[in-house]
């Protein structure tokens, strides 16, 4: 066994990083668990190097869309690091920041706003971390938007462009092209995705997960603005690099094929749709759970599909199996909960006569 220094742990843990900015984040996963075993190898097991690097392989989980493992790892170093660094540290701050971004990820706004509410108090009483504090406002941006207020999300992404890295910035167009498309500006949200896209192009490694994201959101509004083509290669390209760098059970790659999946069902690619909403509901399930929103939408998406081909029996049996679950977890004026309704309204009045008769029947069996 070769022996190792106490450098060797920080420089395992630099290298970690690197590969995580590059987007390479399974090898950025081995250089942090290589840079825990050099620690607890040179008794540093309990020092505040290793809790940060526990905190970025949390990081690193979440990346990869391994959310349970994350919480865990996030949950361990938080406490650790307000202890070692201090609880009003940016250390901490920016370890609340992340698990912040975690429970966004999850779709657990409840608890990630109060975590950024609270980092973003904190980034405020200091100096110097202006990187820091516009990667917190992106977090708190996002979780505005998840709840429709795109306004308190515009603003700060305004004021997230003003600082950090390319990274930042990408992120920043990306989430001003989605508050743009919350309320139906979409030539707005075009130029901010365009600003995304050639931000990324310019900044970011080839194929870097950020660049999916600023293509997705380019489609989306190219769609919305009946640009059909340019959408439909932009949702693929995206879908693409989703795939080659996150794996194919990702939580971002089935949003890309969930948008793909709409914009072929806005077409008529019936087919298409409903493959894509398949596969986007098995990741969906896999990853966040049988009956969380994301989950839950597709499947109502999925019978919508159905029923534009005809096929009641199924649609049916899906929607009255989803829609019950949707009601229990989504507001009334929830825009997801109100197309679900709305989609089975049209599946009622549709399938009346020879397709109503087929529901009783395999209702009976």
């Amino acid at each position: 066994m070769l022996a190792c220094a106490a450098s060797d742990g920080l420089d395992w843990s630099t290298r970690g990083v690197q590969l995580y900015r590059a987007g390479r984040f399974a090898e950025a996963e081995t250089a942090y668990r290589r840079a825990l075993d050099m620690y607890d190898r040179t008794g540093q097991g309990a020092s505040l190097t290793r809790a940060l690097t526990l905190e970025n392989i949390a990081v690193m989980l979440r990346a990869q869309g391994r959310y349970a493992d994350s919480v865990t790892l996030h949950l361990e170093a938080l406490p650790r690091i307000e202890e070692l660094a201090g609880a009003q540290s940016v250390e901490a701050a920016r370890a609340g920041s992340n698990l912040a971004a975690l429970y966004w990820s999850m779709g657990r706004l409840d608890l990630a706003e109060p975590l950024a509410t609270r980092a973003e108090a904190s980034f405020e009483a200091m100096q110097g971390t202006i990187p820091d504090r516009e990667a917190n406002r992106q977090v708190l941006a996002s979780i505005y938007l998840t709840q429709h207020r795109y306004e308190e999300g515009e603003k700060l992404l305004q004021t997230a462009l003003r600082g950090g890295d390319g990274v930042n910035a990408v992120s920043a167009y990306s989430n001003l092209a989605a508050a743009a498309l919350g309320v139906n500006e979409n030539a707005r949200a075009e130029m901010y995705a365009r600003h995304a896209v050639e931000t990324a192009q310019h900044e970011l490694p080839s194929n870097h997960p950020l660049t999916a994201v600023a293509l997705n959101n380019l489609a989306q509004a190219c769609r919305f603005e009946g640009k059909y083509l340019e959408a439909e290669n932009g949702y693929r390209e995206a879908i693409a690099i989703w795939e080659q760098r996150l794996g194919g059970q990702h939580p971002d790659l089935a949003r890309g094929l969930m948008n793909l999946a709409a914009f072929y069902h806005e077409r008529g690619r019936e087919a298409g749709a409903e493959d894509l909403y398949v596969r986007a509901a098995g990741i969906f399930e896999m990853i966040l759970g049988k009956n969380s929103a994301e989950a839950l939408v597709v499947r109502s998406e999925l019978a919508d599909v159905l029923r534009a081909e005809k096929r009641y029996t199924e649609a049916e049996k899906i929607s009255r199996a989803t829609l019950p679950v949707m009601r229990g977890k989504l507001t009334v004026d929830d825009p997801r909960l109100v197309r679900a309704e709305m989609n089975y309204a049209h599946l009622r009045e549709e399938s009346k006569g020879v397709g109503r008769r087929d529901v009783k029947v395999a209702a009976l069996r």
